[in-house]
């Protein structure tokens, strides 16, 4: 059965928990970790075959140092599994382009982090984007910004790799185990499964949709998406969107209103909204099926600025988003329990950063410091004044 103590109890090895279990076993951290399913699987946020990693963050230029550091860490684990003779890609660079109108947030994003730490942001206008890329139709009225250095991130690969490795760096992982409570134990938390109970020195809560009910009283003000994946062939000129003539694409079509689009590695362009989905409370709740108009809606947004694409669909499928209210992440202790942490780097941008947020988690256990000074991830911003600093009644 394994371990009944550790020093540390990951709870959910998707993106962030599979990264976190790696980057404490290696520091020789004995770890436990839990997922009610067996990851890298289609039931959270992180699979659908590619995933878009960038360094000029439109969202806040506070992320720019994080994911440099997370390229590099990306990097790392390509070399720590390619030492293990498994050597597989994890991140492509291909480029990638934001378009919008000059007064967008998105534009106006990537021109203030650019700006901010001293970035190559390349400003093209319509007929310059249509030049350089034919399949793309932007308004006269949009312009881009293209970023060289973004690329793609192959998740269901990121999320073995991270999981091997921290199997390999002495990680007892349990998979199809779900944790179905927790409380403090003195100094430390136990944990009670179906299997038995388990006892740690520090706790980390990385179960993304699911982590609202291991700290419900805390009340945190998370809502989950939905989200819908489709795959297309495109209707012409299929070698367009290869991504060796194609770089990663979004576009705020609409004043309000994004979506994005990945080049195709075999499997059709990948293309979805970015936000905008249905909003609920419990993923039990997730509708999985995919509707005619969830294509159709899709295919309306697309038709003006990319009508090559408008093909046959090959496929799609279902995920959703952990939201936060201002759209940023989730990583900090638990306000009434400084051995738990709580890490949530969601809102439909975080897979990205999977990588180097495992490290700052470490930093978190061992050091007791994130390691990067910005507001934005804090837990108080969460918390309504109900919310209660204890852990869910057992």
């Amino acid at each position: 059965m394994g371990n009944k103590h550790a020093d540390v109890i990951v709870v959910g090895l998707g993106a962030h928990g599979s990264a976190s279990a790696w980057q404490l076993a290696k520091r020789g951290v004995g770890v436990i970790g839990f997922d009610a399913f067996t990851p890298p699987h289609t039931l959270g946020s992180s699979h659908g075959d590619t995933r878009v990693i960038r360094q000029i963050y439109a969202e806040h230029p506070d992320y720019v140092p994080i994911m440099l550091r997370g390229y590099e860490v990306w990097r790392e684990l390509e070399e720590t599994i390619a030492e293990r003779g498994e050597a597989e890609e994890l991140l492509r660079i291909v480029g990638g382009l934001t378009v919008g109108r000059a007064e967008s947030d998105n534009i106006k994003g990537v021109k203030r982090a650019a700006e901010a730490h001293d970035m190559d942001l390349e400003i093209l206008d319509a007929a310059e984007i249509r030049r350089r890329w034919p399949q793309f139709q932007p308004r006269d009225d949009m312009i881009g910004g293209f970023d060289p250095m973004s690329g793609v991130l192959f998740p269901e690969k990121c999320v073995a790799a991270h999981l091997d490795s921290a199997v390999n760096e002495g990680a007892d992982l349990h998979y199809n185990e779900p944790v179905r409570r927790w409380h403090p134990d003195g100094d430390g938390v136990r944990v009670f499964t179906d299997h038995g109970e388990y006892t740690a020195d520090q706790i980390v809560f990385s179960a993304g949709a699911w982590n609202p009910r291991f700290v419900s009283n805390l009340k945190l003000s998370l809502r989950l998406e939905r989200q819908v994946l489709f795959w297309f062939e495109p209707a012409s000129s299929p070698e367009l969107f290869r991504p060796e003539n194609c770089p990663n694409h979004s576009w705020e079509y609409k004043s309000g209103y994004g979506l994005y689009v990945q080049p195709d590695f075999g499997g059709g362009v990948k293309t979805a909204f970015h936000h905008g989905g249905e909003m609920f409370d419990d993923p039990v709740d997730l509708d999985r099926a995919v509707r005619e108009e969830d294509e159709r809606s899709l295919r309306h947004a697309i038709s003006p600025i990319l009508p090559q694409l408008n093909g046959r669909k090959l496929r799609s499928a279902v995920c959703l988003y952990t939201d936060t209210p201002d759209y940023h992440f989730l990583l900090d202790w638990h306000p009434g329990h400084k051995n738990v942490i709580i890490c949530s780097p969601c809102s439909g941008h975080g897979f990205k950063f999977s990588a180097v947020m495992g490290e700052i988690v470490a930093d978190m256990v061992t050091k007791g410091t994130t390691g990067y000074d910005t507001p934005l991830f804090g837990i108080e911003r969460l918390l309504s004044e109900e919310s209660q600093s204890q852990c869910p009644d057992d």
